[in-house]
């Protein structure tokens, strides 16, 4: 059906506006290209290479794929012949086994391709500086390889644009053409492109906008050669943000299971009012009150078809303690009145009533509320155990979260900032998870979904970090440590990358 769609398609959809040749091929950004297939080969098992041509030559020098202990399908005399006019392309991930079904001669449409410049590493610049050309993994933006059939009316003007070329005039132009553009690419102003300069890289001595907490012996290490590694491994980097996800910045608000890792969002209050009202329809039971354990006062609404709700207040010691160190247990409360009492007592625990004794409700729900926080716990590992065992809990003056969760048998859920930054360094792109619960920010993500203050807080920071509506050269650098890990899904594995102990400048927060 796949290959039915590209079909049509080819015949049907007209070329993406983002269509470009390879003369007019800029580093640092996204393009669609027509071309033909000269030479192709397998560069390792996540990758794969290549060679094709469309006519015109990139005014960068583009890199070079050492093909000499591989095995390569191709003329590749032919392709010697045509020197620059041929640039290697590196495909990755789901993209290899399309690759290695093409034929040597096809005319491709290749989406979302990637050019990017390798770094400066020496005085020797323009020597150094080439135009790499990547397919990374995944289908995002259409990103993929087609191939289009002769009657494609694109097919006829590239195998024009191929017939016409003069190959004695471009071999003796080579070199004078390519050192010229290199230097006139390297001196020209940044702001052209939207990309952060090579020389910015450099020579910047401006103080970073973040921190490192760990690993300060780690040397640094450009973008582009931590996508040519294998994972596992961690790098020092030092780049900009030149985007982030999400954009609604309290929607990177999630829990995060520490034992199992499941994340999800937070739910929603719709929701859990839902369950307490499910929970409702269940009248207290008289035999689980006034206990050794706690105090109960139990009342019935007015105009909610009567409604029973029962409060039971723990003791300290046999004696209720002053509200600020109460942890009260309700049965058959609404989302509203259980607000109502956080805000009077220290804890508030949702129950209801079971055979033996008081039990928890859904862990969709919260187990423990303090103040304006909900504290959840995790369905797949948590092991429930019997409310009585809150009685033996030393310290019933303070309620702390996780030793209510443990005698409880409740694995609780951290709240955790998650979000994908762009990094951009000049040498290339990088996506990179922040995965975090207050030391990169700073703010505690626990409360920030109930703190206007906070909330401003976080996004000045961001604003700081990728400023809106300026070129990425005014953006301040990041420093920061990444390790990278690799994630199988089904058939497809890929290379992720998450910051780990790194945090806020104390003069941005």
């Amino acid at each position: 059906m796949v290959e039915a769609l590209r079909t049509w398609a080819s015949t049907h959809v007209p070329a993406s506006c983002n269509t470009l040749r390879l003369s007019d091929a800029q580093p640092m950004q996204y393009y669609d290209l027509t071309c033909q297939l000269l030479g192709k080969a397998e560069v390792d098992g996540v990758s794969f290479l290549l060679k094709v041509w469309d006519g015109t030559r990139t005014a960068i020098p583009s890199w070079r794929v050492c093909v000499q202990d591989v095995a390569f399908e191709g003329d590749l005399r032919h392709i010697l012949q045509l020197k620059n006019l041929v640039v290697d392309i590196v495909v990755y991930d789901n993209h290899v086994q399309v690759a290695k079904s093409l034929k040597i001669g096809s005319f491709l449409r290749i989406y979302s391709l990637h050019t990017k410049l390798q770094p400066v590493n020496s005085e020797s610049t323009a020597s150094l500086v080439r135009l790499e050309f990547h397919l990374h993994g995944g289908t995002s933006y259409g990103r993929g390889i087609r191939v289009l059939p002769e009657s494609n009316s694109d097919v006829d003007q590239l195998k024009k644009a191929l017939d016409s070329v003069d190959l004695e005039a471009i071999q003796t132009s080579d070199d004078t053409y390519q050192s010229d553009n290199v230097e006139n690419y390297l001196t020209s102003s940044s702001s052209e492109s939207d990309s952060v300069s090579l020389y910015e890289v450099e020579r910047c001595q401006q103080l970073c906008a973040t921190t490192l907490t760990n690993c300060h012996y780690l040397e640094k290490t450009s973008l582009c050669e931590i996508l040519k590694q294998r994972a596992p491994r961690q790098y020092r980097i030092k780049a900009k943000v030149r985007s982030y996800k999400p954009r609604r910045l309290l929607q990177s608000v999630k829990l995060l299971c520490p034992k199992c890792h499941l994340l999800k969002g937070i739910p929603y209050e719709e929701n859990v009012d839902k369950i307490l009202q499910d929970a409702a329809v269940t009248a207290p039971d008289s035999r689980l009150q006034d206990t050794p354990l706690y105090d109960s006062e139990v009342w019935t609404t007015e105009g909610q078809g009567g409604r029973q709700v029962a409060v039971h207040f723990v003791k300290n010691d046999g004696i209720l303690p002053h509200s600020s160190e109460c942890l009260v247990l309700i049965e058959g409360g609404r989302l509203c009145e259980i607000s109502k009492l956080s805000s009077m007592f220290h804890s508030v625990i949702p129950v209801r009533s079971g055979p033996e004794d008081l039990e928890l409700l859904d862990l969709e729900a919260p187990f423990l509320i303090q103040g304006m926080v909900c504290h959840y716990g995790c369905k797949q590992c948590s092991n429930l155990k019997p409310i009585q065992n809150l009685s033996t809990i030393t310290n019933k003056r303070l309620w702390i979260p996780s030793s209510v969760a443990e005698v409880l048998g409740i694995v609780p859920l951290q709240y955790v900032f998650v979000m994908t930054f762009m990094f951009d360094d000049g040498t290339g792109v990088l996506d990179v998870y922040l995965k975090d619960s207050e030391k990169f920010f700073q703010i505690p993500a626990s409360e920030v979904l109930t703190d206007d203050d906070l909330q401003r807080n976080l996004e000045r920071i961001m604003n700081v970090i990728c400023p809106p509506g300026i070129k990425i050269d005014a953006y301040p650098w990041l420093e920061c440590l990444i390790k990278s890990y690799n994630v199988t899904s089904g058939t497809e594995h890929r290379i992720c990358y998450q910051i780990f102990d790194t945090m806020v400048a104390e003069d941005i927060i």
